[in-house]
């Protein structure tokens, strides 16, 4: 009774705050957490983007490793229901927090690291993170900041028990300034991290509106059936639409705003695209998106004339 005790005590203190995850297949191999829509919260302790990985002969490779150590965990706690493998590789699609404080996790099992040289360049060891400083020291918990093995500057293959993992940057600047995608050929299922989300608004806080129109339409051209953005639950070869229609509108309104002489001032008001006001975290995001496409191409225009 008394090991009970302690083994209970042990698991509750390492695992203070439960994920609930749930793996669900969206190709033959391919398993994704998907993450809430909204923002960070000590509620849902960062759980906001999509988490997946890849099961192959040697072992699985994740993409994304999430929001905090304890997530990690508990993901891997999932894989080993299916298949008692380890993790090879994790693939981190670009820096913004919630998508790699998992990190740790995967390398205390012996992962080894992969991601872009945005990672390298903004994620320092002993920094605060938005998420350890929201979450607080009790949730944020054993999570730690860990380099990367491998550095990704254009693209890469590996070849792991028979599936190939083509890992590019489509675009200088997207989403932000090193986003990857991860595109497997043999089951035509590509990951675009936070190139693609759907049903909620992204933010352009990072990188640019005309860059990520551009990495949109590359990843068109890869004709994948299966697309897993960053954030969001549809995975079809349509998962991508929705975030192109608000960006390629948003550019069209805010290029004819500037042709009209609108000033910054009165922008928000004239770009207010009010039917996307029901879609998740409008309120939060498109007053500030649409500034960030005025600055970006009343820039464009300056450099015209």
């Amino acid at each position: 009774m008394l090991k009970f005790v302690i083994f209970f005590v042990l698991t509750l203190c390492l695992n203070a705050f439960d994920y609930h995850l749930m793996p669900k297949k969206v190709a033959g191999g391919v398993y994704c957490f998907f993450g809430k829509l909204e923002n960070i919260s000590k509620e849902n302790a960062g759980n906001i983007s999509n988490s997946c990985f890849v099961q192959t002969k040697e072992g699985f490779v994740v993409i994304d490793s999430g929001p905090t150590y304890a997530y990690a965990s508990q993901a891997y706690a999932q894989m080993q229901k299916i298949a008692k493998l380890p993790v090879k590789y994790v693939i981190i699609t670009h820096d913004h927090d919630d998508h790699w404080q998992g990190n740790s996790f995967y390398k205390s099992k012996g992962a080894l690291l992969i991601g872009p040289r945005t990672y390298e360049q903004n994620v320092v060891a002993g920094m605060q993170t938005r998420i350890g400083r929201i979450l607080g020291k009790e949730l944020y918990g054993k999570t730690k900041i860990v380099k990367l093995d491998t550095v990704v500057d254009n693209n890469l293959t590996l070849n792991i028990g028979k599936e190939k993992f083509e890992i590019k940057q489509l675009e200088k600047v997207a989403h932000t300034k090193g986003d990857l995608i991860v595109y497997l050929p043999n089951k035509k299922v590509l990951f675009s991290g936070d190139l693609v989300f759907n049903g909620r608004l992204t933010s352009l806080r990072d990188g640019s509106l005309l860059g990520s129109l551009d990495a949109l339409k590359k990843i068109d051209a890869y004709h994948a059936k299966v697309i897993i953005g960053g954030h969001g639950y549809k995975t079809d070869e349509n998962a991508s639409k929705a975030l192109e229609a608000y960006l390629g509108e948003m550019q069209r309104e805010v290029q004819q705003a500037l042709d009209d002489d609108v000033g910054m001032e009165e922008i928000i008001k004239k770009v207010s695209m009010p039917h996307y006001k029901d879609v998740k975290l409008y309120s939060v995001l498109h007053a500030r998106n649409v500034l960030d496409a005025y600055r970006e191409l009343e820039m464009l225009d300056e450099d015209d004339e």
